[in-house]
């Protein structure tokens, strides 16, 4: 959908009724004050936070994340879900969120109100609450809504360091031509699957997928001398109607939003565990290797017992 018009847009109303029309939109997600909009502050109650407070913030943005055929209420949802991603990446629960737009004069108002509900109910879906934001405006034909998201745990955070040798290497789902198959757009963050990483001890650490693979999988291995190993026959490649990706398009397309991780210890134990819990095993693609040559922080594909340096890189968001 267009989310452009030349009339019924948002230069018909003041910036009081913009505000006004997207609190409205929001519902029940958005508090009132001052937990909510209304006051220069949103107030978070001090008893209502547990032992560590996180913060993450995303975008989605016209011609970038989206385009127009994509409907409003699903670009909405994906704003939403790719910072609850940010969260489950290390082990945490989201809580409240505050939003920042900037968008052009001619904006759809039914367009904006559809993507507002698309955002509220994905909030209302995990329990987030919207509690305040900004907007301001610019030139023709430009939308964007960046979120911030809060998250809090009583556990440790998992970090993306902490990864050693010998560490299997993990993905919780198939990656690759996320666009082409809608599933930038339609994915359901691993929140679950976050929280209960955060609480086992052989998860040394962890970040999500959003960047590729091969991009994401360099913030793991980024610190002391240790590199990585891919079984490119191990890596799972996304099958949609429109075709299958490939080992190169599992490692660089990006916004996949599964989780990455690295255990250590027993594989199968864990596998067993985990598969308790959800109901499918993750997929175990590599392992945690020494450098080589005293260069950290590279990445092998290994295929039929035959390893090549990869030097690819993932997606850009400029």
């Amino acid at each position: 959908m267009n989310p452009f018009a030349d009339r019924n847009c948002v230069c018909e109303l003041s910036e009081k009724e913009i505000i006004e029309r997207i609190c409205g939109n929001f519902g029940s997600s958005m508090p009132p004050p001052p937990f909510g909009a209304g006051d220069d502050c949103a107030l978070i109650k001090k008893s209502l936070l547990r032992k560590n407070l996180y913060a993450t913030s995303d975008a989605v943005i016209y011609g970038r994340h989206f385009d127009s055929s994509a409907s409003p209420r699903r670009a909405g949802a994906k704003l939403m879900k790719r910072n609850i991603s940010d969260i489950a990446s290390m082990g945490a629960s989201p809580f409240a969120a505050l939003t920042s737009s900037i968008f052009s004069k001619n904006l759809s108002l039914e367009w904006l109100d559809e993507f507002c509900f698309g955002l509220a109910s994905t909030a209302e879906e995990y329990g987030i609450k919207l509690i305040g934001g900004d907007l301001a405006g610019v030139e023709k034909d430009f939308f964007s809504m960046h979120l911030t998201l809060l998250g809090d745990s009583s556990t440790k955070p998992l970090l993306r360091s902490g990864a050693g040798v010998g560490d299997w290497i993990y993905v919780t789902g198939v990656l690759g031509r996320s666009f082409e198959s809608g599933h930038h757009l339609d994915f359901q963050p691993r929140l679950r699957e976050g929280i209960w990483l955060g609480k086992q001890k052989c998860v040394r650490a962890c970040t999500d997928l959003s960047d590729g693979l091969g991009q994401d999988l360099r913030n793991i291995i980024s610190s002391g001398e240790i590199s990585a190993e891919i079984f490119a026959d191990s890596v799972p490649l996304r099958v949609f109607t429109g075709g299958k990706a490939s080992l190169s398009q599992a490692l660089g397309d990006g916004e996949d939003y599964e989780l990455l991780f690295a255990v250590r210890g027993n594989y199968m134990k864990f596998e067993k565990s985990f598969f308790a819990v959800f109901g499918y095993v993750p997929f175990r693609i590599g392992r945690i290797v020494n450098s080589k040559c005293g260069r950290p922080g590279e990445i092998y594909i290994t295929y039929s017992g035959v390893k090549t340096l990869y030097n690819g890189g993932g997606f850009s968001h400029f």
